[in-house]
C-alpha cells in the first residue's frame, strides 16, 4: 500500500529563497557530517574501521527516523544538544580505552592499538552499537530539520535540490581532504552553517552555540601523540622512539622508519634484523636492474633496492601522507634519489597504467586498516590480493623476473592463501621464507624465476597444501577463511536491526500499524540503489583503482546521474513506468555479465566510456523510476523516510557479499527492485479504482 493521498501541510514562510536556502542547507550538512563523521569515528575508536559502513547506516536511519518526526522538526530539533555531546565525549573516552579486536577463527582484524596494558579493556560490541546509536540520534533533529522543508515544494522539486546540494557537500568535503585539513575545521565549518540555518530561533541558536563550542573542544583535545595529521585514508601519528621512527594509523602500529645503512644497522639489533630481512629474498633471485615496489609506505623496501644498486624503481603508495612523511625522515631519503619515481596511486590502477616491465616487483607488505570508500564490507587492500592481481604482474615481470611478497599472516589460512594464488598464477609453488619471530612480516613469498637453492633452503611447511579456496576480484576476501559472514560481524548487525526497529517503532509505529502506511515502492527503491551504488564503487575501484579521489568522482557522478534524472522527469516525465523496470533490469543483467576485468585491456578512453555506461545506465534507470514515484507522493518528507529505510536494509544485507561474492548484489538489488515494481502495481490496485473497474 502507498500513504494517503492527502494534501502536503505547507508550512508559512517568509520567502521562496529562505526556504531554498534552508533546504539545501540541511541536506549539504547530513552529507556532509556524514563524511566527517566516516573519517572521524574510526580515527579513534580505530576498531570501528571494521565497521564504518555502519556510520553510513547509522546515518541513514537517523535522517530516515527524523523525517518521520518532521512534523515536530522543531521540538526534535533540540535532540542535538544532548546527543553531540554525548557523541563526542564517547568517542574520546573510547579513543583512550583498550577496545579489543574481534576474536573469529574465520576472519582477521589487524589489532595493536597503542594504549597502555593498565588501560581498562572493552569489548567491541557494546562500544560498536553504543557510537551506532548515538550516530542514529546525532541525524534524527537534521532529518527532521530537513523534512520540515521539504513539505515547502512540490516533491521532486525538493529531492532535487536535495541532491543538488549533497553533491556540493561531497565537494566541499573532498575539497578539505585534499589540502589535509583536521577535524576540527571539518566539524567547525558543519557547526557553522548549522547555525547560520538556526538564526531564526534565537534561543536554540544559542544553545546550539555553546554545544558545538564545547564538542569543537573535546573534538581538540581527543587525539594521540603528536604530531598528528590526516590523510585522505587515516590518522596519522609519527613517534620517534630511540633511533627510529614509528607511524601510527588509527592510533595502531603501522611502520617503522628504519636506519638501514649497514653501519648504523650493525649498532641496532632491530635496524640489522629488519635489513637482513629485506635482504633475505634478493639472495634467491638476481639483481635487479629495474623494480616495482607497490606499499612503497615510508621508503624501507626502495632504500634496501637502492642499496643492492637497482637503477630504476617505482615506488607507488596510495597514502600520500605516509610518502610525505617517508620524504621528510627517512634515514637514506631514498625518495629523493634520482633513480627512484614515486606515485600516488593505487597498486591495482598501476598494474594497468604502467608500460615499465621490472626485474622484480615487490609487495611491501600491504595491509590495510580501513574500509573501501566506506561503506560496504571490502577493505582497501582486498582487490589488491587477488589471483586476479597477481595475474597481472606477472605480466609486468621480464622473463626472468621476480615477485616478492612480503606479508604479516597472522592466521595459516591467510599464507594458504597466498601461496595458493602464487602457485596458480606462475604455474608452480612460491619459495616460502618463514620468520618464526617476525619483525615487519613472517611470510616471504617469492615467485616468477629463482635460484635453484631456494627450494633447498626454504621448503613450505605441509600445511600450504590444504585445500582453501583463493581471493578472485568476485570473492576478494583474503582475511575470510571460508564463505561465511563472521559472527562478529552477525552479533553487531543483529544489534542494529533492533535499535532501527525500536527506533521506527517508536516514531512512527502506531501511525503505522493504523494507517497501513507502509510505503514498499520507496522502500524497495532506496535498498536496491544502496547496493547497486556499493557494487558501482567497487567496480570503479577495479577499473580505476581504490584511491579517494576514484571514489570520490564515483559519488560525485552517481549524483549527477540522479540530478540528470530529476530534470529529465521534471521537463518530460515518461508515461509508462513498465518499459523503465524492463530497461532497469536489463541493465543489471548486462552488468552481472560483463565482469569490469573484461574491459581492462582495452584503451583509457574506452575504459571509462564502457565501464561508466554499465555503472551508470542502472542508477539512471532506477533514479528516473524513483523520480516518477517520488512526484506522486503527497507526504514527501515520509516517503524519503521509506526509502532512506530501505537504504538501511541495503548496507545491512550487503553483507552477504561475504558468502556469495560482491557479483551477486546485483542479483539481490534485482530482487528489490522487483519487490519495488511489485509494491507500485499493488498500491495502483485502489478501493476507488475497484468501484470504477466493476462499473
Amino acid at each position: 500500500m502507498t500513504l494517503p493521498e492527502t494534501r502536503p501541510h505547507i508550512l508559512t514562510s517568509t520567502s521562496t529563497g529562505a526556504n531554498v536556502v534552508r533546504l539545501a542547507g540541511y541536506s549539504f550538512l547530513i552529507l556532509f557530517f556524514e563524511l566527517a563523521l566516516i573519517r572521524y569515528v574510526p580515527g579513534y575508536v580505530r576498531i570501528v574501521g571494521f565497521y564504518v559502513n555502519f556510520v553510513l547506516i547509522a546515518a541513514f536511519l537517523g535522517m530516515s527516523v527524523g523525517l518521520l518526526r518532521a512534523d515536530a522538526a522543531r521540538n526534535t530539533a533540540w535532540l542535538a544538544v544532548p546527543v553531540l555531546l554525548a557523541l563526542f565525549v564517547s568517542i574520546k573516552v573510547f579513543s583512550e580505552l583498550n577496545v579489543l579486536a574481534p576474536t573469529d577463527p574465520n576472519y582477521v582484524v589487524w589489532s595493536g592499538v597503542v594504549v597502555s596494558p593498565n588501560i581498562r579493556r572493552v569489548a567491541v560490541l557494546p562500544v560498536a552499537l553504543l557510537l551506532f546509536a548515538l550516530t542514529t540520534a546525532t541525524f534524527v533533529p537534521l532529518g527532521a530539520l530537513l523534512g520540515r522543508e521539504f513539505v515547502r515544494f512540490a516533491p521532486l522539486h525538493a529531492y532535487t535540490i536535495n541532491v543538488g546540494a549533497s553533491l556540493l557537500g561531497i565537494a566541499s568535503f573532498g575539497i578539505l581532504s585534499w589540502a589535509r585539513t583536521p577535524p576540527l575545521i571539518w566539524f567547525a565549518v558543519g557547526f557553522a552553517i548549522w547555525l547560520y540555518l538556526s538564526l531564526e530561533h534565537r534561543r536554540f541558536a544559542l544553545t546550539l552555540l555553546v554545544t558545538a563550542a564545547t564538542s569543537l573542544v573535546v573534538v581538540g583535545v581527543t587525539g594521540g601523540p603528536r604530531p598528528e595529521y590526516w590523510s585522505p585514508y587515516y590518522r596519522i601519528n609519527v613517534r620517534k622512539i630511540q633511533d627510529r621512527f614509528v607511524v601510527f594509523v588509527n592510533g595502531a602500529f603501522h611502520q617503522h622508519v628504519v636506519n638501514l645503512d649497514p653501519g648504523s644497522a650493525a649498532t641496532d639489533q632491530l635496524a640489522r634484523g629488519i635489513r637482513d630481512d629485506y635482504l633475505l629474498p634478493f639472495r634467491y633471485s638476481q639483481r635487479p636492474d629495474t623494480a616495482l615496489v607497490v606499499g612503497a609506505g615510508t621508503g624501507n623496501d626502495v632504500a634496501v633496492l637502492l642499496q643492492i644498486g637497482t637503477d630504476y624503481v617505482d615506488a607507488v603508495e596510495i597514502d600520500p601522507v605516509i610518502l610525505d612523511i617517508g620524504r621528510a625522515v627517512h634515514f637514506q631519503q631514498p625518495y629523493d634519489d634520482s633513480r627512484v619515481h614515486a606515485v600516488v596511486n593505487d597498486a591495482r590502477a598501476f598494474f594497468k597504467s604502467t608500460d615499465q616491465t621490472y626485474d622484480v616487483v615487490v609487495f611491501g607488505t600491504l595491509d590495510s586498516h580501513t574500509q573501501l570508500a566506506g561503506m560496504g564490507s571490502l577493505r582497501l587492500d582486498n582487490y589488491v590480493y587477488t589471483r586476479e592481481a597477481f595475474a597481472e604482474v606477472r605480466e609486468l615481470l621480464k622473463p626472468n623476473g621476480t615477485l616478492i611478497l612480503y606479508h604479516m599472516s597472522t592466521q595459516p589460512f591467510i599464507a594458504r592463501k597466498l601461496h595458493r594464488m602464487l602457485a596458480d598464477v606462475f604455474g608452480e609453488p612460491p619459495v616460502v621464507l618463514y620468520e618464526p619471530e617476525p619483525r615487519f612480516f613472517n611470510y616471504t613469498f617469492l615467485a616468477g624465476t629463482t635460484r635453484d637453492t631456494a627450494i633447498a633452503t626454504a621448503q613450505p611447511p605441509d600445511a600450504f597444501f590444504e585445500n582453501t579456496e583463493p581471493p578472485t576480484d568476485e570473492w576478494p576476501y583474503l582475511y575470510l577463511k571460508e564463505r561465511t559472514v563472521p559472527s562478529h560481524y552477525l552479533y553487531t548487525m543483529l544489534g542494529v536491526m533492533l535499535i532501527t526497529i525500536i527506533s521506527v517503532a517508536a516514531t512512527a509505529g502506531r501511525a503505522l500499524y493504523r494507517d497501513r502506511s507502509f510505503d514498499g515502492a520507496m522502500f524497495f527503491m532506496g535498498m536496491g540503489f544502496l547496493l547497486v551504488e556499493t557494487k558501482s564503487v567497487t567496480e570503479m575501484s577495479l577499473l580505476f583503482g581504490s584511491t579517494w579521489t576514484v571514489n570520490l568522482l564515483v559519488f560525485s557522478s552517481i549524483l549527477v546521474v540522479i540530478l540528470l534524472a530529476n530534470l529529465r522527469v521534471l521537463r518530460h516525465p515518461p508515461r509508462n513506468l513498465a518499459p523503465l523496470f524492463a530497461a532497469l533490469f536489463g541493465s543489471l543483467a548486462l552488468a552481472y555479465i560483463i565482469p569490469p576485468r573484461h574491459l581492462l585491456g582495452l584503451a583509457p578512453w574506452i575504459k571509462w566510456f564502457a565501464g561508466g555506461a554499465i555503472v551508470a545506465l542502472p542508477i539512471l534507470f532506477a533514479a528516473t523510476i524513483f523520480a516518477m514515484l517520488f512526484r506522486t507522493r503527497a507526504a514527501s518528507s515520509r516517503a524519503l523516510a521509506f526509502n532512506v529505510l530501505g537504504a538501511v536494509a541495503g548496507g545491512i544485507v550487503e553483507y552477504t557479499s561475504m558468502v556469495w561474492g560482491v557479483k551477486t548484489l546485483y542479483i539481490i538489488a534485482a530482487m528489490a527492485y522487483a519487490g519495488a515494481w511489485i509494491s507500485h502495481k499493488q498500491s495502483a490496485i485502489t478501493p476507488g479504482s475497484l468501484d470504477a473497474l466493476k462499473a
